[in-house]
């Protein structure tokens, strides 16, 4: 079973163009690539974890690689999810032309999350938690760079230019860029999946 590729149209709904929610998914699917575990996931469970994973661990790195330490990958996505789901849904606003798509990109609806992740193979898991126990990167601008760098006394240790961003960051193409870039790194990871 194949499913369709995202748009940037549709990353917008999925987040309701909420800048925070977006960008923290943006930079979650940077940081940790969910390529080889996406098969698994519905398309709204993927985005929820990589925008609160990458938030909570923005917010207390030591808190969540406790969770790390100790959780198997079900107990991880179910403890990210407490806060991440809810985010997610606050912001959902799908209109009727997406709803189409939206429901072929979420084929198991919210369904046997544990099942459906007992089938990652243990290498999968192993690389995605050492993706999550890395501190975050810094974003920035193209046009703060050069400051961000002198700020922190010429080191550019985990610094990273989002280049799918304009140079001068302008209202209104900041969360379109953001989506963009989601829709466009979703769109490299296999679109088959197993049916429930």
């Amino acid at each position: 079973m194949k499913r369709p590729k995202p748009t940037q149209k549709l990353v917008m709904e999925v987040c309701g163009k909420n800048q925070g929610l977006v960008s923290s998914a943006c930079h979650g699917l940077h940081e940790a690539s969910l390529r080889d575990i996406y098969h698994l996931l519905d398309f709204d469970e993927a985005i929820a974890f990589a925008a609160s994973s990458w938030k909570s661990r923005k917010l207390n790195m030591d808190s969540f690689a406790e969770t790390l330490d100790r959780a198997d990958l079900y107990e991880l996505f179910s403890e990210v999810y407490k806060i991440g789901m809810p985010w997610l849904n606050k912001h959902k606003d799908i209109s009727p032309n997406m709803e189409s798509k939206h429901q072929r990109l979420n084929p198991f609806n919210g369904r046997n999350l544990q099942d459906r992740l007992s089938r990652a193979d243990e290498r999968t898991v192993e690389v995605l938690k050492e993706d999550l126990i890395q501190d975050v990167n810094k974003y920035v601008f193209e046009i703060q760079y050069q400051d961000a760098k002198r700020a922190r006394g010429g080191s550019n240790y985990k610094l990273e230019i989002m280049n799918y961003q304009l140079f001068y960051p302008q209202n209104g193409k900041i969360v379109p860029a953001f989506a963009s870039e989601v829709a466009r790194t979703v769109s490299s990871y296999p679109k088959e999946y197993i049916p429930l």
